[in-house]
């Protein structure tokens, strides 16, 4: 996969790791557009391991924001993903490690990106 970039956020593969990194000017409530679909396809081959998500947003998360990391944890223990890794100021580390947890996913939260993407990929 190529790295894709929008405006407001990004996604690209390194590895068998996909990152996603929502700026501080993404609407949480559109999670489920473009972002939505860029994910799915990505883990339709089943070959992504781990996902780290960067999110920088200035608005807090809403019901739908949280139905949509709910769904996408779904997704990504339903083709194989083993661990995920969110960068995030506390507040959204916590409430979205709650949603993704709910799915068996092995999910923690980081204040690095760097050190997110290393455990991501299992070194350690």
């Amino acid at each position: 996969m190529a790295r894709s970039r929008r405006d407001d956020w990004s996604v690209e593969q390194t590895g068998d790791v996909l990152i996603f990194e929502f700026g501080p000017e993404m609407d949480p409530s559109r999670f489920g557009g473009g972002p939505w679909e860029t994910y799915k396809d990505a883990l339709d081959d089943g070959s992504i391991g781990g996902i780290v998500t960067v999110v920088e947003t200035d608005e807090p998360f809403d019901a739908s924001a949280f139905e949509m990391w709910e769904v996408a944890g779904q997704r990504a223990a339903a083709t194989g993903v083993e661990r995920w890794a969110i960068v995030a100021d506390r507040l959204k580390r916590l409430s979205t490690r709650s949603q993704l947890d709910a799915n068996g996913l092995d999910v923690r939260g980081f204040e690095d990106r760097g050190e997110a993407l290393g455990w991501a990929r299992g070194d350690g």
